[in-house]
């Protein structure tokens, strides 16, 4: 069994994957900047009270010397200031790398995992999928700090670190509070596209329980990998309200379709208005630059042929998961 550190142990990714490891026989050290919304309780389970961006990760020391390896999957996704990206994906990343090499560069094979994002990719046309082999021309801040991670795991990582890189779509599942937006606006029975052609724009998506199976099989890995992790299926926009309304059972729904340069405006008085007064809407100017893409499709080929892996929540068994979930949760 092993010692494994798992950064953004309270986010949506990281509850899940602690609970995989903790099953499995893992001994995990979740690192949370706020410990008290943990709610998870395990005798294997160690919180680590901590935060990525500060002069001195005292937490380190912290953790075991015989420590194997590091998930890192705390990142920031929504943010109305492009800075608060890099300093926290971008500047996080590096100072945890320094951090763990003062402990463990002598720790040969210690393995480190960055769950990145397709924004790191940048979109694609329809009809076409990006693998692993093509360039990369994110179009938005949150994809740029995403990829200034990724490079500064390569070059700060010691060499005989196992360091991997994994590349989710978008993620659905249980606790997911990004597509829950999506669900309520499917219950007002009222869909504000964000654009004349949203509903037949392209997705990949992965369940999050497929995602931390992807995780669990590159730490298994002997190997430095680099995949995107997504189902077969590829969806549209329109397929995904379809889905959420059939299991919501709402037979009726009314679109409303906004050019793109009207949702642009709308962003930016949302980002005046957090200026003086915080507010939790996802609806930022960056996240515009995403919202104009064609596509966000990867191809999964690799994460078949490498690590084997199976892909076993299609969109509606994902979305009956989800949406279970959100009812016992009270969000809905």
């Amino acid at each position: 069994m092993m010692k494994i550190l798992v950064t953004g142990a309270n986010g949506f990714v990281g509850t899940h994957l602690c609970q995989k490891l903790l099953n499995m026989g893992h001994t995990v050290y979740g690192l949370a900047r706020n410990p008290a919304k943990i709610l998870m309780q395990h005798p294997q389970f160690i919180v680590i009270k901590g935060d990525l961006n500060l002069a001195t990760l005292s937490w380190i020391e912290l953790l075991p010397a015989d420590l194997n390896a590091c998930i890192h999957t705390a990142g920031l996704v929504h943010s109305f200031n492009s800075h608060d990206f890099f300093q926290v994906n971008a500047e996080g990343t590096s100072s945890l790398l320094h951090a763990l090499k003062s402990r463990y560069s002598s720790r040969a094979a210690f393995k480190f995992i960055l769950i990145s994002s397709l924004s790191a990719a940048g979109p694609v046309y329809r009809g076409e999928k990006k693998d692993e082999s093509q360039p990369d021309f994110p179009v938005s801040d949150y994809g740029r700090s995403k990829k200034e991670a990724e490079k500064l795991m390569k070059e700060l990582a010691p060499s005989d670190w196992l360091t991997s890189i994994i590349r989710p779509p978008m993620v659905i599942g249980p606790g997911d509070a990004a597509v829950l937006d999506i669900f309520k606006m499917v219950k007002s029975r009222l869909i504000i596209l964000p654009g004349l052609n949203s509903k037949n724009k392209e997705y990949s998506f992965v369940c999050v329980y497929d995602l931390v199976e992807t995780i669990v099989l590159v730490l298994e890995s002997n190997k430095e990998l680099f995949l995107y992790s997504a189902h077969d299926q590829v969806i549209t926009f329109q397929q995904l309200i379809n889905e959420i309304k059939k299991r919501m059972q709402i037979r009726i729904l009314f679109y409303l379709p906004v050019p793109v340069i009207l949702v642009f405006l709308l962003s930016r008085v949302l980002a005046f208005i957090h200026k003086l007064f915080n507010h939790n809407l996802r609806l930022t100017p960056d996240k515009i630059y995403e919202l104009k893409g064609e596509a966000w499709v990867c191809d999964n080929a690799q994460s078949k042929s490498l690590i084997a892996q199976t892909y076993y929540y299609p969109l509606a068994k994902t979305i009956d998961l989800t949406y279970e979930d959100y009812r016992k949760r009270h969000w809905l």
